[in-house]
C-alpha cells in the first residue's frame, strides 16, 4: 500500500517580490525541518540547535532524510502581462546529492554584455564551496536520474 502525505517545507526567503532572473529557495535542515526524521530533528534540538560533529558524511545524512518523493511547484504572476505561471518538479530521494549545489543559470553575454538565464543548466550542480560533497565515483552517481554534474572547473 503506497501512502503519501502533503508537508509543507518552509523556505528561506520563501517569496521575492522582484523575481527579474533566478530564484533558489533555500530550505534549512534543522530541529524544524519536516524533511528530517523526527530522531533527527530531536538530535538537534538535544545539541543545542547545531548539528553533531559526526554527521557531517554524505551517508549518514542520506540516513537522516525522511521523504522518498521532493514536490517543488512555483506560481508567479507576471508584472507585465499579469499572466499567471506555474512550474512543477519531482525530485526522488535518490536524486539528492549530499555536498553539492545547483550552478548558476544567469551568465553575462559575451556579445550583448547583457545577463541572461541559460535553463539548459536548470539541473545542473556542482560540488559546494569547501567540498565534502559525496563521492560520485563509487557509484552514487548511478541513482540521480535527471541531475547533471558540472565540473568544478566549468563555472
Amino acid at each position: 500500500i503506497t501512502q503519501s502525505q502533503y508537508v509543507r517545507v518552509n523556505l528561506v526567503d520563501y517569496e521575492h517580490p522582484f523575481f527579474s532572473k533566478v530564484w533558489h529557495g533555500v530550505h534549512v535542515l534543522d530541529s524544524n525541518s519536516t524533511l528530517l526524521t523526527n530522531s533527527a530533528r530531536k538530535k538537534i534540538q538535544d545539541n543545542g540547535g547545531s548539528w553533531p560533529s559526526e554527521w557531517f558524511k554524505p551517508k549518514i545524512i542520506h540516513d537522516i532524510l525522511d521523504f522518498e518523493d521532493l514536490v517543488v511547484t512555483v506560481a508567479g504572476i507576471s508584472s507585465v502581462s499579469a499572466v499567471s505561471g506555474y512550474a512543477y518538479k519531482r525530485y526522488k530521494k535518490g536524486d539528492v546529492l549530499i555536498g553539492f549545489n545547483f550552478a548558476p543559470l544567469v551568465f553575462e553575454n559575451d556579445r550583448t554584455g547583457l545577463l541572461e538565464v541559460d535553463m539548459s543548466l536548470a539541473h545542473d550542480v556542482r560540488e559546494q564551496q569547501g567540498g565534502g560533497g559525496e563521492d560520485l565515483r563509487r557509484g552514487a552517481l548511478k541513482r540521480h536520474s535527471s541531475i547533471r554534474i558540472q565540473s568544478s572547473s566549468v563555472h
